[in-house]
């Protein structure tokens, strides 16, 4: 199971998903942003039409080191055919974000020369330890 999305004209990977809260599901199409560690970042616009739920309070640190407290929204995704409720944190950009925490056990291949993104399951194998061979004198 897995995703296909593009990377836009400003060289951003994208991939569709569908946002639910209280009153209504949309279908978007947000930026992959692997610098940001939590799920969802949405314009605020696009939070209000939803109808998301207050959850809480947490305290963010941004790229360039500064602190602060943030809200965050109760909201589902439907994300790899499954339904997962998730902290929701609202911006004032235009563009909503997918952070790491919703990519976590998967695969994010981007292939920006011809404009693809595609996200499957990160199959790890296990291996044994090897052994260390003698060397011959």
């Amino acid at each position: 199971m897995g995703a296909a999305g593009h990377v836009d004209e400003l060289r951003q990977p994208r991939i569709k998903l569908t946002v639910k809260g209280n009153r209504k599901a949309i279908s978007i199409k947000p930026v992959i942003d692997t610098g940001f560690d939590g799920y969802l970042s949405l314009p605020v616009a696009i939070a209000i039409s939803l109808g998301l739920e207050l959850n809480g309070q947490v305290s963010v640190e941004f790229a360039d080191g500064s602190k602060k407290r943030e809200l965050t929204f109760l909201g589902t995704v439907i994300w790899q055919d499954r339904e997962y409720d998730i902290d929701i944190f609202l911006t004032e950009s235009e563009d909503a974000l997918i952070g790491s925490s919703l990519l976590q056990g998967l695969k994010l291949i981007i292939g920006y020369a011809n404009h693809f993104v595609t996200i499957e399951p990160d199959i790890v194998t296990k291996r044994g330890k090897s052994k260390k061979r003698k060397s011959k004198k």
